[in-house]
């Protein structure tokens, strides 16, 4: 059984991370290390007691001597497992089939994506979460996310701080909390000095993609002027394709009653922008995509080729 949530959807639904009511697997799934420790930092750890392995420790065997062979000397600890995704093949449907979870918990944590999760997931025995990554568009939102897992509170001035100096994801803005918690423990912040403290990372995706409406070569200038992060290159290829997409095909944006100014934007460009040039640049993009996922260094000179065409 598989939920797909955004994290504060998932808070809202489940605050300690696990139904203390029901016992048995779960299994979540997340590439943010801290949105992990998110998950983690709610579990009722008063309460229960947790085991924590690594997943390349799960064998067969390991089953079979915590969940099926139990001795006199077996225990029945709540067990962690973390980097579920280096649990060898096959062990988790082993777990499934002859384990048994009744009387206590297990708790996989995934950090990367693997047919195992995707597979174990269907077991009506599990219970599967998928946690998003928040869209670029709801950056204010996880602001306000941010603050309330921290049980914090800051007024305008430092949240149209974050929202314009920051890129817009849990490790800026809980690292620019705990630098104003540092510095400012009891208020009020002093913006001269956080200015100074935090350098500005952000780009946003909105000024970008409207270079690329002027000139896509302008568009992947700027980009070449921002210091390597494939993470950051995995996010705008991705959204640039969605962008781009939405213009080779703006029938459903047409027909909405109530258009935003992003909407518009798209309806607009389909009638300006030439339909091979766009469908040339998904595919590029797409390109651009896997390279920066597989963290390929070309991928830095197949930007600066592509400004030579």
């Amino acid at each position: 059984m598989l939920s797909k949530m955004l994290p504060w959807d998932f808070v809202k639904e489940w605050p300690s991370t696990i139904n203390l009511k029901q016992m048995g697997i779960y299994a979540y799934f997340n590439e943010d290390p801290y949105l992990e420790k998110m998950l983690m930092d709610r579990l009722p750890r008063q309460e229960i007691a947790f085991s924590i392995y690594s997943g390349n420790e799960v064998t067969r065997e390991f089953v079979e001597e915590h969940f099926i062979n139990l001795s006199f000397f077996s225990t029945t600890d709540h067990l962690m497992i973390m980097n579920a995704e280096n649990i060898p093949n096959g062990v988790i449907d082993f777990l499934l089939e002859q384990g048994d979870c009744s009387d206590r918990f297990v708790l996989l944590f995934f950090n990367k994506s693997s047919k195992q999760f995707t597979e174990s997931v269907k077991n009506p025995k599990l219970i599967g979460f998928s946690l998003d990554t928040p869209r670029f568009w709801e950056g204010p939102i996880l602001w306000q996310f941010c603050m309330k897992l921290k049980n914090v509170k800051y007024d305008s001035a430092v949240t149209q701080f974050a929202l314009g100096h920051l890129e817009h994801n849990f490790e800026s803005f809980l690292s620019l909390i705990d630098t104003l918690v540092l510095y400012f423990p009891n208020g009020p912040v002093d913006m001269k000095l956080l200015n100074e403290l935090i350098k500005n990372e952000r780009w946003s995706f909105f000024d970008l993609i409207n270079y690329f409406h002027e000139n896509p070569k302008i568009f992947i200038q700027e980009i070449l002027k921002k210091e390597k992060d494939f993470d950051w290159l995995i996010f705008l290829f991705n959204q640039t394709q969605t962008h781009l997409v939405k213009i080779l095909y703006p029938q459903e944006i047409e027909e909405k009653k109530k258009r935003s100014k992003y909407d518009q934007t798209i309806i607009d460009m389909s009638l300006k922008l030439d339909r091979r040039m766009v469908k040339y640049y998904v595919k590029l993009f797409s390109e651009f995509e896997v390279l920066a996922k597989s963290k390929n260094d070309f991928l830095i000179d197949r930007l600066r080729l592509e400004l030579l065409k």
